[in-house]
């Protein structure tokens, strides 16, 4: 039996998570919240069928510590282990992320943290930025050594209409060498958050982060999968690098459009709160962006362009919100999402995605999959014909899903998370992987120094690190065209062979005596958990002495050199 500990009871992890465990008869064995939710927790719990769910508090001193304090993390993890805890969510505010992860992690405990995976205070400085990226790696190293899973909400990667267009994707780069060329990505949720409601702790504007480290990450982590979908090629047409030129629009910048005055005038006969009469001019220096905008460009390895993308990701888009009073920052204050990418491969395909909501969750109706409807999402193909005769298709999502898993029906996102759920509860290969989000971290980095240039006068471009042992996984399938052909039938004798592990990839050495050819035969073969290429850099040998060198050179580069390094001489090579 699953016994499932929850951290955060905020109204996400409410609509989502309690749902979920509530729905499929999941047992949430104990909450972790803060001293001063208690009350309200239990009380909700109490309505909605938890009674049985226990409560473990912290102090709220400790909400935003990295770490948690000896003592609390010593009794946290004592009654994980008196309940059986198996799998850990995390749903609280982004700053407290890191300490419940590092947790999970150190004792082995399956662990899914929602987006982003961690931020810090002041994150529109430097250090704060350089902070965010180390935790990253930091956790990447503790998941290496952990028997425990750590996933990261990012439910479009179960969402079957990105899971298609990834799909088409793949295919058609494989099948006709050409990577995807431009990406552009736009995404508004209509947050108005007011003046008043910009001091919210509910991913905070006054701690230095908005629009990119709150729905943003979803669109970052879409992003990198495309770009992860070129590396299926290589050559001149494998990226290397890349940069990104950040533009931000600030709730500074929104006191020009918008003022104390446009705020009575707008809202005339309603209860103007205090706030609007007590400041004149308030000035918001250093608070989180309202809109992020970035040009992205990817490089091969001779400074050639091989991929442009557009990111325009915005809070300060068209919303429902008509009334000055804060009701909640979730999905009662206004919120209405508008969606919308387009991919080209060259002149052979673009793919387009339009999805556009008019009304709230609140409104929803028994008809909401056309233009401005909830569930609104529809998929262009315009092909090429040596692609497709067809010169366009169109997908609808409702039809990619069948009427039994619309039943109880949240939403297509929810379906997604749904399925990301029950991946992770029932420790099935799960998407998702803390390693998969490497290069969207590193986009996310690179994006988030440009909000920081933003506020330090500064106009320029930031280098995107595009090339590690994370963000570039599984180069198997592509090494798979350099295998050679390996003949069951022929008769060998295994004189040598050496298994070397880094990281996510085993690497295998092996030398062979080949009687009917009486000559000798040495290769590498590489495994990387989703694929595996072998016989690589293979070549024969009359001599046994040369054939012995060249097995040493093989061990040599496989344990001294990176993955990076194997892949270019495979290539040079062939």
């Amino acid at each position: 039996m699953k016994n499932v500990a929850l951290v955060g009871v905020g109204p996400h992890a409410k609509r989502i998570y309690l749902n979920y465990l509530k729905k499929h008869r999941v047992n949430l064995s104990f909450i972790v919240e803060l001293d001063s939710q208690k009350d309200n927790v239990r009380k909700y719990l109490d309505e909605n069928g938890f009674k049985n769910t226990k409560i473990f508090t912290i102090d709220d001193k400790f909400r935003d510590a990295e770490h948690l304090p000896e003592d609390t993390a010593s009794n946290l993890l004592a009654v994980c282990k008196t309940f059986e805890i198996t799998h850990l969510i995390i749903s609280t505010e982004p700053k407290a992320h890191f300490m419940y992860l590092e947790l999970a992690l150190k004792n082995n405990i399956n662990v899914l943290t929602d987006k982003p995976i961690t931020v810090v205070k002041n994150m529109t400085s430097l250090s704060s930025i350089e902070k965010i990226r180390k935790q990253y790696y930091e956790l990447i190293e503790l998941a290496k050594k952990s028997t425990g899973t750590c996933k990261v909400m990012c439910q479009r990667q179960y969402h079957k209409g990105y899971e298609k267009i990834k799909e088409v994707l793949t295919d058609t780069v494989n099948k006709y060498k050409m990577p995807i060329t431009n990406i552009d990505i736009f995404h508004s949720d209509g947050a108005w958050e007011m003046l008043h409601d910009l001091e919210k702790e509910n991913h905070p504007y006054r701690y230095g982060y908005g629009k990119l480290f709150h729905s943003g990450y979803h669109f970052i982590d879409l992003l990198s999968d495309f770009i992860k979908i070129n590396d299926s090629l290589g050559g001149n047409k494998k990226i290397v690098d890349g940069e990104v030129y950040s533009k931000i629009f600030t709730p500074n910048d929104e006191m020009n459009i918008l003022n104390i005055e446009d705020y009575k005038r707008l809202f005339k006969g309603q209860n103007i709160p205090d706030y609007y009469n007590e400041n004149d001019n308030p000035t918001f220096n250093k608070y989180g962006e309202k809109d992020y905008h970035g040009l992205l460009t990817f490089y091969n390895k001779d400074g050639f362009t091989i991929t442009t993308a557009n990111l325009n990701l915005l809070h300060n888009g068209v919303s429902r919100r008509a009334w000055i009073e804060t009701k909640d920052f979730y999905k009662s204050n206004g919120r209405i999402r508008h969606e919308r990418i387009n991919i080209e491969i060259g002149h052979l395909l673009n793919i387009q995605v339009h999805s556009y909501q008019s009304k709230e969750i609140c409104e929803r109706t028994d008809d909401e999959e056309n233009v401005g409807g909830l569930e609104h999402f529809d998929i262009y193909f315009f092909n090429n014909p040596l692609v497709d005769d067809k010169p366009f298709k169109k997908i609808h999502l409702g039809d990619m899903y069948s009427d039994k898993e619309k039943k109880e029906f949240l939403g297509y996102n929810e379906l997604s998370r749904e399925v990301f759920l029950n991946n992770f509860l029932n420790n099935k290969e799960c998407k998702g992987d803390i390693m998969d989000q490497a290069l969207a971290i590193e986009i996310l980095y690179s994006c988030a120094k440009g909000v920081h240039n933003y506020y330090q006068h500064k106009n320029k471009t930031e280098k995107i690190k595009i090339r590690n042992e994370y963000t570039y996984r599984f180069i198997a399938k592509r090494l798979k065209e350099y295998s050679k052909p390996y003949n069951i039938d022929t008769e060998k004798k295994m004189i040598k062979s050496g298994i070397f592990y880094k990281d996510i990839y085993t690497l295998y050495n092996s030398m062979n005596f080949i009687p009917n050819e009486n000559v000798y035969e040495v290769f590498l073969s590489i495994d990387d958990t989703k694929n595996v290429a072998g016989s690589l850099l293979h070549k024969k040998f009359k001599n046994k002495y040369f054939a012995i060198l060249y097995y040493k050179y093989l061990e040599y580069i496989i344990k001294n050199k990176k993955i990076s390094y194997i892949e270019r001489k495979i290539e040079t090579y062939v």
